[in-house]
């Protein structure tokens, strides 16, 4: 058995070294690159019509103000909102996302 431990030891630090090489991260990426077959890939053109929009931002917004059993509830919306260069909103959606915050009135 105290023979067994030095081997052990030993052969795991040589596989943690392997693993651990740039030989095997260049056999790693030979594997994940594959090339992406061409009926795979497919382009969308964007007609004149359609503005170009970026990444919405999400707000969140105060859409109803209720009172029930002595509390005020507040009721906020989520929306994506999107704007254009110059910072004017162009479009909003609302999401399905609600938030509740609930008061005791005093």
């Amino acid at each position: 058995m105290k023979r067994f431990a030095p081997l052990f030891l030993v052969l795991t630090i040589i596989v943690i070294g392997f693993f651990d090489s740039p030989t095997f991260f260049k056999q790693e990426d030979s594997i994940t690159s594959l090339p992406i077959p061409e009926e795979a890939v497919t382009s969308t053109s964007i007609t004149e019509d359609e503005p170009l929009l970026g990444l919405p931002e999400l707000e969140t917004k105060l859409v109803d103000i209720k009172e029930e059993d002595g509390y005020t509830l507040e009721v906020y919306q989520e929306f994506e909102v999107y704007k254009d260069e110059q910072g004017k909103i162009i479009e909003s959606i609302p999401t399905s996302q609600f938030e509740y915050l609930k008061y005791k009135k005093s």
